[in-house]
């Protein structure tokens, strides 16, 4: 689908079988600047290269999923580019390609905002926006056969099929699910808390220590209040390391919390072999996962595998393959990035 205001610029929301995504439809030119931007739950990047001189900018700043941050995410999208565009020294109207990655956009309630943000930004620009786990598999895998698992804020697997489709299983939302993502573990935790509010067992109380200090509260209610907030979804995301350390110091209550997020993991993962195949390798990308040795071990574990695959660089560089400004995950060294 192509949305065309007054100033030419086209906004492209590509499906979840198209192949090569941006690639297949835009040719660079070799002088262009690409906008690529990772909007995720809890964080956003924003890399701003030219793809001749293999130069860049990368900006980085709150979460800008309109799922967790409303309307509130277009503003603070907004300004992430124009912050970027400014330490460039040059106009939107110079860029030529971006590549939006970012989960929530195909709601109708907060798309067009989004769509009129950005054709009036970057007015010259062909504009494609594709989902951030997308992103983050192409920075990885770039055009080859793979699959990647990626566990943040949400969860989801998502793989190439070599055919030309790119497949997902899972990505729901949290309001879904999202099995085994750090959210997940967030809210299963506190949710198994307040049912046991009663309880006395030292291993409960250890983790109702935990959380009240998270949430910088004086008791657990306290804590509650401020976990219950929309805005506060990435906060209780951000209690997954919490949970994952105290399951691996051999917390009864928190094994049980991370076993069933393994299980809803290894689920995904069987989900979508059973439409591209079983992986000889797979790519683990998000912070839940790229961070806890222990959380990878028990999904290699159930995958009977003993290795994994992990991109060089952060996600939003895959916008770069999508834009055609590379071809392969191994160019992405070549671009000289300030990270301001």
């Amino acid at each position: 689908m192509s949305v065309r205001g007054s100033s030419g610029a086209a906004v492209r929301s590509l499906t979840a079988s198209t192949a090569l995504s941006c690639s297949f439809w835009r040719s660079m030119a070799a002088d262009d600047w690409v906008l690529s931007v990772d909007g995720g739950g809890t964080k956003t990047d924003v890399l701003l290269v030219n793809s001749a001189d293999r130069l860049g900018i990368m900006v980085t700043g709150a979460g800008t999923n309109p799922n967790a941050h409303g309307k509130v995410a277009v503003d603070r999208l907004e300004e992430l580019i124009f912050t970027a565009l400014k330490r460039a020294e040059i106009s939107g109207g110079e860029v030529g390609a971006a590549v939006i990655g970012m989960a929530g956009l195909s709601h109708p309630k907060y798309r067009p905002d989004f769509d009129e943000m950005l054709k009036r930004g970057l007015p010259s620009a062909s504009i494609c926006v594709i989902s951030d786990a997308e992103m983050a598999h192409r920075m990885v895998w770039g055009k080859e056969r793979g699959m990647t698992m990626i566990v943040g804020t949400g969860s989801i697997a998502v793989g190439d099929d070599g055919k030309g489709n790119f497949i997902r299983a899972g990505g729901l939302g949290y309001q879904f699910g999202d099995v085994g993502s750090g959210y997940w573990l967030g809210k299963n935790l506190i949710t198994q808390l307040i049912a046991m509010e009663r309880s006395e067992d030292e291993e409960v109380l250890k983790l109702k220590s935990a959380v009240i200090s998270h949430f910088e509260a004086r008791e657990f209610e306290g804590a509650l209040e401020v976990a219950s907030g929309r805005e506060n979804i990435p906060r209780v995301a951000e209690l997954s390391p919490v949970v994952l350390n105290y399951a691996k110091r051999g917390n009864n209550l928190a094994e049980q919390i991370v076993r069933s997020g393994t299980e809803g993991l290894l689920d995904l993962v069987e989900e979508l072999a059973e439409k591209m195949g079983q992986p000889e390798r797979i790519a683990f990308h998000g912070s839940v996962i790229t961070e806890s040795s222990f959380y990878r071990s028990l999904l290699l574990n159930g995958l009977g595998l003993d290795h994994w695959k992990q991109g060089e660089k952060a996600a939003v560089f895959g916008g770069l393959i999508l834009a055609g400004a590379v071809e392969t995950p191994e160019e992405l060294c070549k671009f000289a990035i300030d990270y301001g």
